[in-house]
């Protein structure tokens, strides 16, 4: 049987990597290499994996044109929302920066006039320019989305592919516009939702264009459950459209490492927003505390919500237990799950939970928000609603105090996750394929 061919769109890439989305991006297609003919379509890359087509767009030179009587899928994006302000697929806006700007694509090259027998009338070439993303995300973000967008179909047109498969809102409008184009059925594969970000009023511009994208999707591919019942009751995608794929785990090769201190280390590793709920985690360690009074806690991780953490933990007098290293490299974090004694995850909505399956493998249990992915895969985890900071509590204190529950959870996590591998998720993307191909 001949291998399906897969145009995959991404934003991050190893060693380009912001967050989970560029795990799991990388793990997938890594575990699909061997199945499929696989070309990958990526803002930014620095590295040329086997077997997989890889195509940087900040490798090449691209001219900018504008097709004069073309419609194009993406123009909504630009004429609906222009916007050049701070977003981030992972942190919602505040208010004081939604102001709108116009989208201007600067010039950088000017380029000669062609000869009238080779320019096409309904083509005119603007601006020669090379695709320098400084920051995968930031203030040009959508302007960069756009681009992304225009480069992508560009691409595209050199390309034999027989299904688009597009990870998160970024790559959605590319998506879109390449299914229109090409007649090809387009998969909508996502890691996060803005629901998740800024809870249940969320209805801006991220969210439009994930409405969008899961809209015009052939299937939509979410990674977990918990995240296809939001892109049903939230978003109002057909559930025979939901096809699950969960993500997989990198091989770890657990250690331990000695603590500094000889006290019991819980440890929070997330983003500083409020997805994550870090100010519940201050709320949650008081009350360890008031049980526990020689407990240590590490968070790690940046973000917004920063500032208001470390005032929350100052305001409790909690200057000597309460410990924030900022954000970790891969190394850093992995010697931090070596550490510690107990893993905390209190997000308000978490799609899957990568750092989750990354401590249970460095066999330390788990206490975890019910509104979350896990919550579907991980039996031996203690569970409380992301509200019940109390809860969360009597979870950490009772496997600081009792070894066999320890023990016990960590068995059964262990267990768990036998069969959550990029090879797994790999079989799964397989099976979709074959279901829309045939």
């Amino acid at each position: 049987m001949n291998k399906p061919k897969v145009l995959m769109l991404g934003w991050e890439y190893p060693p380009m990597v912001n967050g989970g989305l560029g795990i799991a991006c990388y793990g997938l297609s890594q575990a699909l290499a061997s199945k499929t003919e696989l070309s990958f379509i990526v803002p930014k890359s620095a590295a040329a994996p086997k077997n997989i087509h890889l195509i940087g767009l900040n490798e090449k030179q691209h001219t900018h044109h504008e097709a004069a009587n073309e419609s194009v899928a993406y123009s909504k994006l630009i004429k609906n929302y222009p916007l050049d302000v701070a977003l981030d697929p992972y942190q919602q806006l505040t208010p004081e920066e939604q102001q709108t700007k116009k989208i201007v694509v600067k010039k950088k090259k000017s380029v000669s006039k062609t000869k009238s027998a080779t320019t096409s009338s309904s083509q005119k070439t603007d601006t020669s320019f090379s695709f320098d993303i400084k920051e995968l995300y930031g203030n040009d973000l959508l302007k960069n989305t756009t681009l992304y967008t225009e480069l992508a179909i560009a691409e595209a047109r050199d390309l034999d592919f027989d299904v688009i498969h597009c990870h998160d809102w970024m790559t959605i409008p590319a998506g879109i516009e390449l299914k229109k184009r090409t007649g090809k059925p387009l998969i909508v594969q996502i890691h996060s939702l803005e629901y998740d970000r800024s809870g249940p009023e969320s209805n801006g511009l991220i969210f439009q264009i994930e409405k969008w994208g899961m809209e015009e999707a052939d299937y939509v591919v979410p990674v977990s459950n918990y995240t296809g019942r939001i892109a049903f009751s939230r978003y109002g995608v057909n559930p025979k459209k939901l096809f699950t794929i969960r993500n997989g785990r990198e091989d770890i090769h657990p250690y331990k490492k000695e603590k500094p201190f000889k006290e019991p280390l819980v440890v929070f590793v997330g983003r500083m927003t409020q997805q994550k709920a870090p100010l519940q985690f201050i709320e949650i360690a008081q009350r360890v505390l008031k049980k526990k009074p020689n407990t240590r806690f590490v968070m790690a991780g940046t973000g917004n919500l920063l500032p208001d953490t470390v005032e929350s933990g100052a305001h409790y007098k909690t200057g000597d237990r309460i410990h924030f290293t900022g954000q970790l490299n891969r190394g850093q974090l992995f010697d931090l799950m070596a550490m510690a004694d107990v893993y905390c995850m209190p997000s308000m909505s978490e799609p899957f939970g990568l750092t989750a399956l990354e401590a249970v493998q460095f066999k330390v249990p788990c206490v975890i928000s019910a509104q979350s992915g896990m919550y579907e895969l991980l039996k031996g985890a203690l569970f409380a609603d992301h509200w019940n900071t109390g809860a969360f509590a009597e979870h950490i204190v009772a496997l600081l105090s009792n070894q066999k529950l320890r023990a016990k959870c960590v068995t059964q996590a262990t267990k768990d996750i036998e069969e959550s591998t990029w090879e797994h998720a790999a079989d799964r993307a397989m099976t979709l394929y074959d279901k829309i191909l045939h």
